[in-house]
């Protein structure tokens, strides 16, 4: 089921990606600028502290959006 889908039965839907110009053609609304395609949580090269801060900055940034009600389209960049 699609974010979009989801979001029309009332839940909303942040979406956490690297792809962000495809999470938005295929209709989200709460889009997290992820790292890196195949590590969007991430960044390998990071200690594991420092990727813990990290990873915890794209977490808050998905529950702000979750809590904004939308009529279009937003990115957030949590770093």
């Amino acid at each position: 089921m699609l974010a979009k889908e989801i979001e029309k039965q009332g839940i909303p839907v942040a979406i956490i990606t690297a792809m962000t110009p495809l999470a938005k053609q295929v209709g989200t609304n709460r889009i997290v600028k992820g790292i890196k395609i195949p590590h969007p949580w991430g960044e390998p090269s990071f200690s594991e502290e420092k990727n813990e801060a990290l990873r915890k900055k794209i977490l808050e940034a998905a529950l702000s959006l979750l809590s904004k009600d939308l009529t279009e389209p937003i990115i957030a960049q949590p770093v």
